[in-house]
């Protein structure tokens, strides 16, 4: 025991002396110790969450009225602070003068300041802050009351943007993304749940996500103005609520849900009575499918309901009938409804896609063409979005529809997501399940053996080019169909070079790729040694490299700006938007891409819709919609690639594109730019014909409607 001590204090003291050795390294220590002391406080807040809901659990389970915790009094300064156990200077915006209004947070200051400070305000326009630029409030500030407040033209530019954007949209998904947080707080921005999630923003939230503090409270104000919608919003993502309710979105399921939330949580108030809901922002067609699926005596009365229109327009009728045995206003709401035109959205054929809706990435935009395909040739989509990273669009919330289709597309790559898309997806995995799909990318013809794990929850895979398709085939026994997800160019603003930093007199070739999706095999350093042969410092040329992502593999991102030294080279590390991306490549000559192996060569087909000359390796997925009529292919040989490239095994082949040849090609675009423009109109006209939405549209429906005559035939 006492050499126990002894020891213990050696260690100490051999530790203070290190430290006193060297002075120049404090401010890590200090940097480490604020750190472990956070991520303590955060272990801590989420202990004391934890604690509450199990109290609360065990009330219930004992047959005791769970009594909900005092309303959160948005007025009260020093309320706040109590319930937040921090200093009231700290759980407030400081106010805001008109003249110190330069941006959207002070412009956001300042609306809730005066939200808080203005009583009167309240009394006339009781919508605020939340009602935005179009509500009662938001029209007084921006016109009647802009000259009483003193709002110069800067300063009403800038609350106007503040109330006629998200800008509580942060602060939500910061939420949204918390799955230990909404595991113990479901209901957090529900009256009852409000006091404990303020706290835990006070405490820990705000500099775990980063927020600011005007984002927290624009998001307090939004869910206090509104309570029945954010408790719409918490079954919405709550897995757990929603199979106790399967359809609590919908009129038929709403009034058990809020009757639920009442008993389970404690909570009051006139907000709770669904009758006096709004109508769900939800199509009635969309809400009578959820339904149906989840209710038995539905389907028993009407088993074919879904099969055509007029099947359709007969659940209809039944439904605005007593014998459906559905509430006298429910009943008078079917009865009220365009028959035909929802029986029509009823027939139509429709499927769930989950997928990468937010995340910025070749998945996001294969995942949204997909689905504006389907959408061309008149078939639905229930989309749910699956949540991948802390810098995803912060949009999770728009992507809420339930598994009310039979046929379910997850397009999410087997590793790492696939397991648990229905989980970042927060939804309810509806039993028994649905017809399922995997869209699945690679990026080699040999598919790793892993994947027999995730190919057991799936009842056919998709793939966007053969060359997938044939490492797929090759590897398991299931059904592989190629099914290219369309390209087109969403609307994007035409930006001049001068906007990213681009010199106007330099002919531009561009290449962009996401440094997540492995550096070596998009070989970005092969066409930097391609342009360095192609062309010398002196000529008016320039090659951009456009990546994000790079604060993330800061040695790879210095091995790029090394080998770029010296020439006309310019490195874009940032994450654009999808219109900033397009405009980018429009605003460039050409497209040149030297890489190792592709899924697809997304942005291939984008730089060939826009009309560039594109220059590419023969090789993969991009070989499909390439040849030698409307692109520049570049030569290769295939190699192994000899040691271990995560997610890539050592043993796997891919292209090495022959910089000579690249350089070759470049030189040849650069010296005669009418071939190129020509060559670039080539593209244009094949990739219109050849990979169009129509077109992907009209495979995609087709396979979808032989799977629906299947599975008909399997119920007969």
């Amino acid at each position: 025991m006492v050499d126990n001590v002894f020891a213990r204090y050696a260690r100490r003291a051999a530790k203070g002396a290190w430290w006193l050795a060297t002075p120049w390294r404090m401010p890590q220590r200090m940097a480490f110790l604020r750190d472990r002391a956070a991520m303590q406080t955060q272990a801590d807040e989420l202990a004391f969450l934890a604690e509450q809901e199990r109290l609360r659990i065990e009330l219930r389970a004992s047959g005791a009225k769970v009594v909900a915790p005092p309303l959160l009094d948005l007025f009260n300064d020093s309320a706040l602070s109590q319930v937040a156990g921090v200093p009231a200077e700290r759980v407030v915006c400081p106010p805001c003068t008109p003249a110190e209004i330069t941006d959207a947070p002070s412009a956001a200051r300042f609306c809730i300041d005066l939200w808080r400070r203005r009583a009167d305000l309240r009394k006339r326009y009781p919508d605020g802050p939340a009602g935005g630029a179009q509500g009662d409030w938001g029209d007084w500030v921006l016109h009647a009351g802009a000259v009483e407040l003193g709002l110069d033209a800067s300063a009403l530019d800038h609350v106007a943007g503040v109330l006629a954007g998200d800008f509580s949209a942060a602060a939500r998904q910061a939420y949204l993304g918390s799955s230990a947080l909404r595991s113990v707080l479901p209901h957090g921005l529900t009256p009852v749940g409000m006091p404990a999630l303020f706290r835990w923003f006070m405490r820990t939230g705000l500099r775990q996500t980063g927020l600011r503090l005007e984002q927290l409270w624009w998001l307090l104000l939004e869910a206090a103005q509104d309570p029945a919608r954010e408790l719409r919003l918490a079954h919405a993502f709550a897995p757990a609520w929603q199979a106790r309710h399967p359809d609590g979105s919908t009129m038929f399921g709403r009034e058990a849900l809020a009757g639920w939330f009442a008993v389970e949580y404690g909570a009051t108030g006139s907000w709770l009575d669904g009758r006096r809901w709004p109508e769900p922002d939800i199509a009635p067609a969309e809400q009578i499918r959820t339904s149906y699926q989840v209710r038995d005596a539905w389907r028993a009365a009407n088993p074919r309901a879904l099969d055509d229109e007029h099947a359709a327009q007969g659940l209809l009728a039944w439904l605005a009938s007593p014998k459906a045995g559905l509430p006298k206003h429910v009943r008078a709401w079917c009865a009220a409804l365009d028959a035909p035109a929802v029986a029509a959205a009823l027939a139509q054929p429709g499927v769930n896609v989950i997928g990468h809706f937010c995340y910025p990435s070749g998945l996001r935009v294969s995942v949204e063409s997909m689905v504006h395909a389907m959408e061309s040739v008149g078939i639905s989509a229930s989309l749910r979005d699956v949540r991948a990273d802390a810098k995803d669009d912060p949009h999770h919330v728009d992507f809420r529809g339930m598994e009310s289709h039979d046929i379910t597309i997850i397009h999410t790559q087997p590793e790492p997501f696939f397991d648990d898309a229905y989980a970042r997806a927060d939804l309810f995995e509806r039993a028994p399940r649905t017809y399922r799909i995997g869209y699945w990318y690679w990026e080699f013809d040999s598919v790793p053996e892993a994947w027999s794990v995730q190919v057991q929850q799936v009842d056919e895979i998709w793939a966007a080019t053969e060359f997938v398709a044939h490492g797929l085939r090759e590897r398991f026994s299931l059904p592989v169909h190629t099914l290219f997800p369309g390209v087109k160019l969403a609307p994007f603003e035409r930006r001049e070079r001068a906007h990213f930093g681009l010199d106007p007199t330099r002919y531009t070739f561009l290449f962009t790729f996401h440094m997540m999706s492995v550096m070596e095999r998009k070989n970005p350093l092969g066409l930097i040694r391609a342009f360095k042969a192609a062309f010398r410092p002196d000529e008016a040329v320039c090659l951009v490299l456009k990546t994000s992502f790079g604060d993330r593999h800061p040695v790879q991102l210095q091995e790029l700006h090394d080998a770029a030294a010296g020439a006309n080279i310019q490195v874009i590390n940032a994450v654009y938007s999808p219109d900033e991306v397009l405009s980018l490549m429009e605003a460039c000559d050409a497209y040149v891409s030297l890489h190792r192996s592709e899924g697809l060569g997304l942005t291939m087909a984008e730089a060939m819709l826009m009309g560039k000359p594109v220059i590419a390796t023969g090789f993969s997925g991009n070989v499909d919609f390439m040849d030698e009529s409307n692109s520049l292919l570049v030569r290769h040989e295939l190699v192994k690639l000899g040691r271990d490239i995560p997610p890539y095994h050592a043993d796997l082949e891919w292209a090495e594109p022959s910089t000579e040849h690249a350089a070759e090609l470049m030189r040849r675009v650069f010296d005669d730019q009418e071939a190129a423009r020509a060559l670039g109109a080539r593209a244009k006209a094949s990739a219109e014909a050849n990979l169009s939405l129509e077109a992907a549209g009209k495979r995609i429906g087709q396979r979808i409607e032989e799977i629906r005559a299947l599975r008909s035939a399997q119920r007969q």
